[in-house]
């Protein structure tokens, strides 16, 4: 199993006219309520996180371990989306997604987890696994349930 994961807006919560906290890693503090919810639903579902953050590319994936568990989050595996490493070759999160699911979606169960709107904008075989969060409230009791739900097939 599968998360597709943001940050901003997931585990970042932090209001736009406030300076988000940046731990000595370098990297932003995530929101404690919504790092455990990531780690509740990692626990029960044994998934492997797929980064579609554009922060993936400021960090290895090494760094991107540490950064996690860190924060609470132990992930068995943590792959990028895709190889692109510059801001100016990162496409669009939507078509992203959908690039990944046309190569891997068919063989994974998987969930997105994003408070990006583009993702409105992909076909519903796609979009009925997408958990939208609040930016400033991320990932809370509500958007744990319902991606607990996709991934363990209650949704289906």
């Amino acid at each position: 199993m599968k998360i597709l994961l943001d940050i901003d807006g997931v585990l970042v919560t932090t209001p736009i006219w406030r300076k988000a906290e940046v731990l000595a890693d370098g990297f932003l503090k995530f929101d404690e309520s919504a790092s455990k919810n990531l780690a509740d639903i990692i626990s029960a579902t044994n998934s492997t996180i797929v980064l579609t953050t554009t922060h993936r590319i400021n960090f290895s994936l090494e760094q991107w371990y540490i950064l996690f568990r860190e924060r609470g989050v132990v992930a068995s595996d943590i792959v990028k989306i895709n190889e692109k490493d510059s801001i100016n070759l990162l496409g669009n999160r939507s078509e992203e997604i959908k690039a990944w699911v046309d190569q891997f979606g068919a063989a994974e169960d998987y969930v997105i987890i994003d408070d990006d709107l583009s993702i409105n904008g992909l076909p519903n075989y796609i979009k009925k696994r997408w958990v939208m969060t609040k930016p400033m409230i991320g990932l809370n009791e509500e958007a744990t349930s319902k991606a607990l739900s996709i991934l363990l097939g209650q949704t289906r």
